[in-house]
C-alpha cells in the first residue's frame, strides 16, 4: 500500500521539484558565469568574480545597508506594536469592530497601498505635509531626501504589517488558559505580573515564528520601493532584493550578477532564521 501511495503522489513531486530544484540550480550555476541578455554573448565562466565584484559595489552595499535598517528598526516596531494593540485590544469594548479596521492594511495590495502612500507623501499637496503645516511644521521631501525616503519606506512597513504581528498574538493571547492568570490575580499579582511570568513565557514561542516570519518577508521586501521611491532618491531606497530586480530585469539584464546577489540572499536568509532558531533553542535549554 505505501509503494502504491508513493507511485500516485510520485508525478506531483516530479512537478515540484522540476519547478522548484531546477531553477534554484540553474540560478547557482550561472552565478559563476558572466551572462549578460544585452550583450548577445555566450555565457562565460568566471568563477567567484561575481561576488568578489559585490563587495566593491557601492549601490550592492547600499541596499544590504537600507535593508538591515529595515531589518533593525522596522521589524522591532511591528513586533512591540503589534504586542501592545493585542494586549490593549483584549476584553474591550468594541473589540470585534477594532479588531476588523486594523486589519484593512494587511488586506491591502500591495500596489494599491504603493500609490495611495506615495500621494500622501507628495511635498506639494500630500495630506502627510497639509497636518504637519497644522502643528507649524515646514513642509518636508519625504521622497526627496535619503533620510526621510528611508523613513518613509519604513513608516509604510510598519504600517502595512503591524497588523499581521497583531493578529497572530491576538489569537494566542486568545488560546491562553485563562484559569491561571486569573489565579495569580487572586494570589495578588498585578497586570503586569501576569503579563511578565505568566503571559509572555507561553507567548514566547509564538513570538518567536512571528519573528522569524518577519525577518524572511523584510529580506525580500521589494513592491513598496517600486511602487513608492524606486530605489530613490539616487540608491538610498534600494533594498536588496529591488537591487536584483535592477540588475536581472529592469535596466541591467545582468543574469550572472543577478544570480549571484540571489544566492547571497539565499544564504543571509538561512543564517538568520538558522540564528534565531538556535537563539530560542539556547535559552529554552538554559531555563531548564
Amino acid at each position: 500500500m505505501q509503494r502504491v501511495g508513493f507511485l500516485m503522489i510520485l508525478p506531483l513531486l516530479v512537478i515540484l521539484l522540476g519547478l522548484t530544484m531546477y531553477p534554484f540550480g540553474y540560478m547557482v550555476y550561472m552565478s559563476f558565469f558572466r551572462y549578460s541578455l544585452a550583450s548577445w554573448e555566450k555565457p562565460q565562466f568566471i568563477g567567484f568574480s561575481n561576488y568578489r565584484d559585490i563587495l566593491r559595489d557601492r549601490t550592492a552595499i547600499s541596499s544590504i545597508d537600507f535593508t538591515v535598517l529595515l531589518l533593525a528598526v522596522a521589524v522591532p516596531l511591528e513586533i512591540l506594536l503589534g504586542m501592545a494593540i493585542a494586549f490593549l485590544l483584549r476584553d474591550t469594548f468594541g473589540e470585534r469592530v477594532f479588531r476588523s479596521a486594523l486589519l484593512i492594511p494587511m488586506m491591502v495590495p500591495a500596489v494599491v497601498a504603493g500609490i495611495a502612500w506615495k500621494m500622501l507623501y507628495n511635498f506639494e499637496f500630500g495630506p502627510v505635509n497639509y497636518f504637519l503645516s497644522l502643528l507649524g511644521i515646514p513642509k518636508i521631501s519625504w521622497l526627496g531626501t535619503q533620510f526621510f525616503s528611508r523613513l518613509g519606506v519604513i513608516l509604510i512597513d510598519v504600517w502595512q504589517w503591524t497588523p499581521f504581528v497583531f493578529l497572530v498574538l491576538y489569537a494566542g493571547l486568545q488560546s491562553l488558559p485563562r484559569d491561571i492568570v486569573e489565579a495569580s490575580f487572586v494570589d495578588g499579582a498585578s497586570g503586569f505580573s501576569a503579563f511578565r511570568y505568566i503571559e509572555f513565557p507561553l507567548l514566547r514561542p509564538l513570538l518567536f515564528v512571528v519573528l522569524i516570519i518577519r525577518v524572511i518577508d523584510a529580506l525580500k521586501i521589494f513592491d513598496i520601493v517600486y511602487m513608492v521611491t524606486f530605489g530613490g532618491p539616487g540608491s538610498s531606497t534600494h533594498s536588496y532584493s529591488f537591487y536584483i530586480y535592477k540588475v536581472g530585469v529592469s535596466f541591467g539584464w545582468d543574469i550572472g550578477y543577478a544570480s549571484a546577489l540571489s544566492v547571497l540572499l539565499l544564504i543571509a536568509v538561512m543564517l538568520l532564521v538558522n540564528l534565531l532558531i538556535r537563539g530560542l533553542r539556547l535559552k529554552e535549554t538554559l531555563e531548564l
